[in-house]
């Protein structure tokens, strides 16, 4: 009787271990325009300050996006983009080249009372941003964009008529049974 009870205690162990371990991630949607103030600070729509399960995001990572964009990850996302550049061997010349500059002008930010992060200098150059910015949930990021470039980068997809929809059926296929 007794080895059924600690097995069956082991478990229950194994489930609470495993509910501890469960990362709150957040999924990012939409797009919003935003003003970015005179210290270079932009807010960050209440929405996507809040984990799918409700916490608030207090911190961001903010680094150089792909595109001309600054990307936003909150720490969880952060966490599993420096796992995966850690399996970029280090014997590969490119690998850490890429990592080089991926990691370059990387920092962590927090957000203020009002919901605003500051956008450091060397990120706000390499994106050109200015006055208003883009911001765009790209669901497991935000991303910050220049309004016009924005425009351009999505012109392609969504001012060329059925371009959209064959984007979709190559990258997302049809699932459907």
């Amino acid at each position: 009787m007794r080895d059924a009870v600690g097995r069956s205690g082991e478990k229950w162990w194994s489930v609470v271990k495993n509910i501890r371990e469960v990362t709150f991630v957040s999924s990012f949607l939409g797009t919003d325009n935003h003003a970015i103030d005179h210290k270079g600070r932009i807010s960050i729509p209440v929405a996507m300050r809040r984990t799918d399960a409700g916490r608030p995001v207090t911190r961001f990572v903010l680094n150089m996006g792909f595109d001309g964009c600054v990307n936003a990850y909150s720490k969880e996302e952060w966490k599993r983009m420096m796992d995966r550049l850690r399996r970029i061997p280090i014997g590969d010349p490119t690998g850490r080249a890429f990592r080089r500059a991926f990691l370059m002008d990387a920092k962590e930010v927090s957000v203020d009372a009002q919901g605003r992060v500051p956008i450091p200098p060397a990120l706000s150059r390499r994106a050109s941003l200015d006055k208003d910015a883009v911001v765009h949930g790209a669901e497991d990021h935000i991303e910050i964009w220049n309004p016009e470039r924005f425009k351009r980068v999505l012109a392609p997809v969504v001012d060329v008529e059925g371009q959209y929809e064959k984007l979709a059926a190559e990258h997302l296929g049809d699932d459907r049974p």
